[in-house]
């Protein structure tokens, strides 16, 4: 046994414990944290073969010590292939009092924007540059950029740059590293192509894309557990009755242009094979 084998098992592990103890989660990629620049990628069109009408998508997310726990006032299929219909949640529900009783700008008014719910945004995405860029990844991203993508596709004359074979690569441009990093300058590429220009590389990424359904990423917790998650946050005693007014007593301070390449040439027979993947994933 190879030395590299032995120990595999040991270092995938380690790598493990170092993306959990970043606060990274393995789900979903990212641009590294502490960097900035332009970070390349594809998103991915809608799997027309699962019956998706979206390239992206929508769900919300409470937020507490950093950690994210699906909002339960919502309708989704989980991970295990059960539909979790809408139903009170406790979050929504305190950050409801909080906005009855908070003044416009007070300790319990940032407390309740902190707490209430996030739209988030999920892509399946090709990131360029990758070890095989024809496996797809999970890219999720707030309103900013989900609006930034709307007006693109809406109110520009780029186009349907999720078009699998006429669409464009989307530039993500970060400045500002962590907490602090922005993306308003990010733009599709000047120039259209495929996703993949040889149908191999095609047609392995559309397949791999169907193993990718997005309620695999959907996990709901318990009311009582997401009620205990906000509890210990605000160091209320479970015993306590939830008031608004409970909440200030101990709130945990929670502060919460691109280069051009030109126009590549194609084979008249390259572009019919194209043509043909497509077809087969019902992607024309």
């Amino acid at each position: 046994m190879s030395q590299e084998n032995e120990w595999g098992e040991m270092i995938a592990a380690i790598k493990e414990d170092h993306e959990k103890a970043k606060g990274g989660n393995t789900k979903y990629w990212a641009p590294p944290s502490d960097e900035e620049g332009t970070f390349p990628i594809r998103i991915l069109p809608p799997n027309r073969k699962g019956g998706e009408t979206r390239f992206y998508f929508h769900h919300f997310t409470h937020w507490i010590e950093r950690n994210p726990y699906e909002c339960l006032n919502q309708d989704l299929v989980d991970k295990d292939g059960n539909l979790h219909p809408a139903e009170e949640c406790p979050i929504c529900k305190f950050v409801g009092k909080l906005y009855k009783t908070a003044e416009r700008g007070d300790e319990e008014w940032k407390l309740a924007g902190e707490l209430s719910r996030k739209p988030r945004y999920v892509y399946r995405v090709v990131v360029r540059g990758s070890e095989d860029e024809t496996v797809p990844k999970f890219y999720e991203t707030g309103k900013m950029i989900f609006e930034l993508l709307y007006h693109l596709l809406t109110e520009t004359d780029y186009g349907i740059i999720v078009d699998p074979k006429n669409g464009r690569d989307f530039n993500l441009t970060k400045t500002g590293k962590k907490r602090m990093a922005r993306y308003e300058q990010s733009l599709p590429s000047a120039n259209t192509s495929p996703i993949f220009k040889d149908v191999e590389s095609l047609k392995k990424v559309l397949t791999n894309m169907d193993t990718m359904p997005y309620n695999s990423l959907i996990e709901f917790v318990a009311y009582d557990v997401l009620k205990s998650a906000l509890n210990r946050h605000l160091d209320i005693e479970e015993e306590q009755p939830r008031a608004a007014t409970q909440a200030t007593a101990s709130v945990k301070a929670n502060t919460k242009p691109v280069a051009t390449e030109p126009p590549v040439e194609q084979d008249e027979d390259e572009v019919d094979d194209i043509d043909k993947i497509l077809s087969e994933f019902g992607q024309e």
